[in-house]
């Protein structure tokens, strides 16, 4: 969409609103013409949506650190194509040897709707850098209980891993990794379940080791007693461990929006960064920095914009933070 004023395209919204109130030390409530309905992280860099508008965030001299610049809509991930699930997106890599993938064959065996609708993905495509496409199908017992895959290079080796949330009827959600060998798309590995069904966890992010690999961070039932737990995979093994920390989540239940957490730098430091159980509170629990409080409990997206935290409250307050 482009913005209803172009002709101011280029200068910063910050010039053209009040100046922000300052909620705590460190924390900051910025003015927009509307509430915040999303917070947009792309490789473009991050947006911000309020009302019919898009803004891009930008660093600047202000006591919060950032700016709003009036933008087009950014570019996001594809629509999945037809057969797909209806609300999933196509994850892309740039390189290695899974280039796309995306949840297809929905279904309604898996009675939850955790994320806002009845219908889950019966099953993973991807496509190869030579466009060849596999497909792994579920049996009926389980589902992608998930809206968009994720794909990195775990180990390091140089290919490719697609990283799902999978549920299954009798132990809930687990993080389940594919991969492809000998042309076929096939479980490399997969974490515990969560114990019974209707059990959900949500990915958190992933975090550089000094191997090269990436260790995956998540929360187990985000909604119910949010626990951190991580997994490490390295020469074809998945090691876990669990209850690293405790009182974090980074979903609402019923939500489409997966992103409530961040891994980035925040006070010269790489951490990862995501809300309280009550989401009244922003946590670091790989540092052991302090809870930051928040002015109301968040709901979109957390991003990090030149080492400052920016997010959105449940009523649209847009918030940064800054070290």
């Amino acid at each position: 969409m482009i913005p209803r004023f172009p002709a101011l395209l280029g200068l910063a919204l910050c010039a053209l609103l009040p100046a922000e109130s300052s909620w705590a030390q460190s924390v900051h409530v910025l003015k927009t013409d509307a509430p915040v309905e999303r917070i947009i992280r792309s490789e473009a860099g991050t947006y911000v949506k309020a009302g019919e508008l898009f803004y891009s965030a930008v660093a600047c001299g202000r006591p919060a650190g950032l700016c709003l610049t009036p933008a087009h809509a950014p570019a996001e991930a594809a629509p999945a194509p037809a057969g797909a699930l209806p609300d999933g997106r196509i994850a892309v890599a740039g390189t290695g040897d899974i280039r796309r993938a995306w949840y297809a064959r929905p279904t309604g065996r898996y009675a939850h709707g955790v994320l806002g609708d009845s219908l889950e993905g019966g099953s993973l495509i991807v496509v190869n850098a030579e466009g060849r496409q596999s497909e792994f199908v579920l049996p009926d017992s389980l589902v992608f209980e998930d809206l968009t895959p994720r794909i990195a290079d775990l180990d390091g080796d140089g290919t490719n891993e697609v990283i799902a949330i999978r549920s299954s009827r009798s132990g809930g959600a687990a993080i389940a990794l594919y991969g492809v060998a000998a042309g076929q798309l096939v479980e490399l590995a997969a974490g515990s379940e969560n114990g019974r069904a209707n059990r959900w966890l949500n990915i958190a992010g992933f975090v550089p080791r000094p191997d090269g690999g990436l260790t995956i961070y998540g929360v187990r039932t985000p909604h119910i007693n949010g626990r951190l737990f991580s997994l490490v995979f390295r020469n074809g093994t998945l090691v876990e461990s669990n209850d690293i920390a405790a009182d974090v989540s980074n979903h609402k239940i019923g939500s489409r929006e997966l992103g409530l957490s961040v891994v980035g730098e925040f006070g010269g430091k790489l951490d990862l960064i995501l809300p309280s159980q009550n989401h009244q509170r922003l946590r670091f629990p790989l540092s052991g920095r302090a809870d930051i409080a928040l002015p109301g409990e968040i709901d979109k997206a957390i991003a990090i914009v030149d080492g400052v935290i920016l997010t959105a409250t449940d009523d649209g307050a847009l918030v940064a933070v800054s070290p």
